[in-house]
């Protein structure tokens, strides 16, 4: 096992090994501490003659480390296919670099997989530091440059909030990247024999993502997780019903897996599963509570966070407590009906608000 390095790409201590992880019998997970944005998980798992890869990394430099460091295990029994688990970007664009391998996701992830542009992201990670810098209401000339959705965005504390999100990315470089879709797609459930091993695609969403999947290895009882799982980093919900999240959740406790590899975070066993399930019992009906009394989602996350009940469970000490800003909105969203991703303009007043959260909380 590799040393833990001395910082991940976020630039924060390591608390956990980065890079290669062998879970046995050919199973291997691929980890990038702490979990935080981007900071995503990858898999493989290898049969006779030939592998199968879980997802891939937000970038191209990202994703050529990690196929480097699968060479010894992949040497006699290559990559030929690829699964990406969902169709957020650090799951899925480094496909480019899986030249001839079959690449298979749910329908819904496919449609889902070409929404956003990384030449976008490439845009707005320059324009951080503008954005953070902001003064009151003034928009420096490099805002303007990032298009009208980023600059929507008044008061200027949410602007700065942006901002810090907008840092974040430049930890990456999507230079080159090219959107690689899926030549296989399926719905409910899809086997797979991997060079004589079975493996199971289960669909899991609308959930994190319109098309979440998971991936369960029966004869080494595995789960390959994508973002259906976080340890020790708070969840994202961009889609839900929270209800499907839930029961996603258990259903892979119902296959009893010894080993669970999170789409962020270390690996796990059923205990990271179970910590996952209660974050988002507590959660929605902390939300549904403060929210049927009249508060809107973003006080209600603010009044959440603050509380003496949230202090006292497990979970406040995730990173990134403020994802709560957009999980409280996207929850009530939910319960009205509401249905799919939400536009760009309102993805990016989310992030705001949830940069915005974060500062204050300090």
């Amino acid at each position: 096992m590799p040393a833990v390095h001395g910082t991940s790409l976020l630039g924060q201590p390591a608390r956990y090994a980065t890079g290669l992880e062998d879970l046995g019998s050919g199973l291997f997970a691929w980890l990038q501490p702490n979990g935080g944005l981007g900071e995503s998980n990858a898999g493989l798992v290898v049969g006779d003659g030939e592998s199968l890869l879980i997802d891939t990394l937000w970038d191209l430099r990202l994703t050529r480390r990690m196929l480097e460091s699968f060479a010894p295990p992949t040497a006699s029994a290559p990559i030929t296919r690829l699964v990406n688990t969902h169709g957020d970007g650090d799951h899925c664009w480094g496909n480019q670099l899986l030249a001839g391998a079959e690449i298979i996701a749910t329908r819904a992830c496919a449609q889902d997989m070409g929404r956003e542009d990384p030449k976008r992201l490439k845009l707005l990670s320059k324009g951080g530091a503008a954005l953070s810098g902001l003064q009151r209401r003034t928009l420096p000339p490099m805002a303007a440059r990032l298009g009208a959705q980023w600059t929507r965005m008044a008061p200027a504390a949410k602007l700065a909030g942006l901002g810090s999100f907008a840092r974040m990315l430049a930890a990456y470089d999507f230079e080159g990247v090219e959107v690689t879709q899926p030549t296989l797609t399926f719905q409910g459930r899809h086997e797979l024999s991997v060079g004589g091993r079975r493996v199971e695609l289960l669909e899991a969403g609308p959930a994190h993502t319109p098309g979440d999947l998971f991936v369960h290895v029966p004869d080494e009882r595995a789960v390959f997780s994508g973002d259906l799982v976080f340890v020790g980093v708070t969840p994202i919900m961009w889609v839900g019903p929270v209800e499907n999240w839930i029961a996603a959740l258990d259903r892979i406790v119902d296959l009893a897996p010894r080993a669970v590899v999170p789409g962020h975070g270390p690996v796990t066993d059923l205990a990271g599963v179970r910590e996952m399930r209660a974050y988002w019992e507590f959660v929605a009906g902390a939300v549904r509570e403060r929210v049927g009394a009249g508060l809107e989602p973003q006080a209600a996350a603010h009044e959440i966070l603050r509380s003496r009940q949230f202090a006292a469970q497990p979970f406040a000490g995730w990173d990134a407590p403020e994802r709560i800003a957009i999980n409280a909105a996207i929850i009530a969203r939910s319960d009205r009906g509401e249905r799919g991703r939400v536009s760009e303009q309102e993805r990016v007043r989310l992030l705001a608000n949830m940069g915005e959260l974060a500062a204050e909380s300090g």
